[in-house]
């Protein structure tokens, strides 16, 4: 059985034991992917306190739900979609609560992988990529508000331009991230399991 294998059956076992309740199987499983999870979060959210708490709920679905698992689905792509979905219904939230979005990459919390630095340098370059492909004044907007933290007040006296219209550009701007956001190639969050 080659190493790919032999973590997939590892990985299968595990999840069989947590389906199982084994309380140890999950808290291994829990050390195994946290801080994992806890990185690719805080891409998108403000805050390691938000951070935390989507990987505390991703965990705690899971540990809800586990007589549910299914042993044929892949762990990490099951939990990938856990937690995306964890972090698009909090950035949802604050859309409707705040319209806010982060792209907080100098806050990330590194392990030592090497595979962990290029697969966030990966998920960097596409983030910024997405925020380059907005319109230029709708990116100066973005960019004012989410990278200076200047107010929407702020930006429109700065750029001479209504709030109303700022407040738009910043609309416009985290819808598209959103939509941008949920299609993310799988295969870079995956990668940070293959280690």
């Amino acid at each position: 059985m080659n190493d790919q294998n032999s973590s997939q059956h590892l990985k299968k076992e595990l999840f069989r034991q947590i389906k199982e309740g084994n309380v140890e199987a999950f808290s291994t499983f829990y050390e195994q992917y946290s801080l994992k999870l806890l990185n690719f979060s805080m891409l998108f959210l403000k805050s390691r306190v938000e951070a935390e708490e989507v990987v505390q709920d991703v965990f705690v679905k899971i540990w809800k739900n586990r007589e549910n698992l299914n042993l044929e689905l892949s762990i990490d792509g099951y939990i990938f979609r856990i937690t995306k979905n964890e972090l698009l219904n909090r950035i949802n939230k604050k859309v409707l609560v705040t319209e806010s979005i982060t792209f907080p990459v100098e806050s990330l919390i590194y392990s030592n992988s090497t595979e962990d630095d290029v697969f966030f340098n990966e998920m960097k370059e596409i983030l910024s990529e997405a925020i380059e492909a907005l319109p230029e004044k709708r990116q100066e907007i973005f960019r004012l508000s989410r990278e200076k933290g200047m107010s929407n007040k702020e930006i429109a006296e700065f750029l001479n331009l209504s709030i109303n219209t700022v407040e738009s550009q910043i609309k416009k701007s985290i819808k598209y991230l959103r939509s941008y956001i949920e299609y993310i190639p799988f295969i870079l969050f995956v990668n940070i399991f293959n280690s």
